[in-house]
């Protein structure tokens, strides 16, 4: 939740102690790189892993959401700042590359046993292409697994699965899958059309999507990212792109679903998140087109 009001806030052009939001970021920034470098002795896991004693449900997705609000600050830190956010950031990129199992995914929590699924992997993408635009060095290897790792979970209707053990997909999943080809380097499609057939199942999903509100908030972050790195920039509807048709359908609604005092909540997937989760996926999804943080950047 740090992380992605971190990343909220920054969407916004605040950065580590500047802007408007300064102050917020810097406190925020401060508390993920405490996790790091006030390790708590006796622990089993890697030594980059952001782990919080009270905190049971962030785990590796924590992670990537970590690890991308830390490569994000890096680029406008200074000096002994800029080394202490690398050097924590570095150790959480080394918790990831080791954490990946022999299938290429990677699962809940921080080691390379027989758990993995889709949105995890997706979530550490993430973490891992800012790092390296960052200037870290990142495993091509792993980069490679995971691209394999999402493919092979791709349903012969074009949606993705929940991991390889599961046939369950969604809209969620399958624009989360999408945006990661882009993450890992995959911009043009493959014989199999694999990122086409993936947009065209969210497209002809989103009908569901406004009757259901399952993972409402996390599914349009996703695909308004994927489809903006697919063909972003055209607005008008005659463009008929996937940026064009997800935003005419999708923005009116998330905009529609913000209360007076600024906030948006989740009446379907509620979980313990509260407001939180949701105001900060609402902020970042309609920030996408901003390009303020570099990793929206087409």
């Amino acid at each position: 939740l740090t992380s992605l009001s971190v990343l909220a806030l920054m969407s916004h052009g605040s950065t580590d102690g500047r802007g408007p939001y300064g102050e917020q970021v810097r406190k925020g920034i401060d508390f993920l790189v405490r996790l790091i470098k006030e390790r708590q002795p006796g622990l089993s896991w890697h030594e980059g892993y952001f782990y919080h004693p009270q905190d049971r449900s962030s785990r590796m997705h924590g992670q990537g959401f970590a690890t991308l609000a830390l490569a994000t600050a890096l680029g406008n830190s200074t000096g002994r700042r800029h080394r202490e956010i690398r050097d924590v950031l570095q150790k959480a990129v080394a918790c990831i590359e080791q954490s990946q199992t022999v299938t290429g995914g990677f699962g809940y929590d921080p080691v390379p046993g027989g758990e993995h699924e889709g949105s995890v992997t997706v979530t550490v993408a993430q973490g891992l292409r800012a790092s390296r635009d960052a200037g870290l060095s990142v495993n091509e290897r792993v980069i490679r697994r995971g691209l394999h790792y999402l493919k092979r979970s791709q349903k012969a209707d074009g949606s993705f699965k929940y991991s390889l053990h599961l046939e369950r997909s969604s809209y969620a999943l399958t624009a989360a899958a999408i945006s990661s080809f882009f993450l890992y380097g995959r911009y043009t499609d493959d014989r199999e059309r694999t990122i086409q057939r993936g947009l065209d199942f969210c497209m002809k999903s989103m009908n569901e999507v406004l009757r259901t509100r399952r993972w409402y908030y996390y599914g349009n972050f996703y695909a308004a990212w994927a489809c903006w790195q697919k063909d972003g920039g055209r607005w008008d509807d005659d463009a008929r792109g996937y940026w064009a048709r997800w935003y005419d359908r999708m923005v009116p609604d998330i905009l529609r679903k913000q209360r007076r005092t600024g906030y948006w909540e989740d009446s379907v997937d509620q979980f313990e998140f509260k407001e939180i989760l949701p105001t900060a996926f609402a902020v970042l999804t309609l920030a996408i087109p901003d390009e303020v943080l570099p990793i929206f950047q087409r």
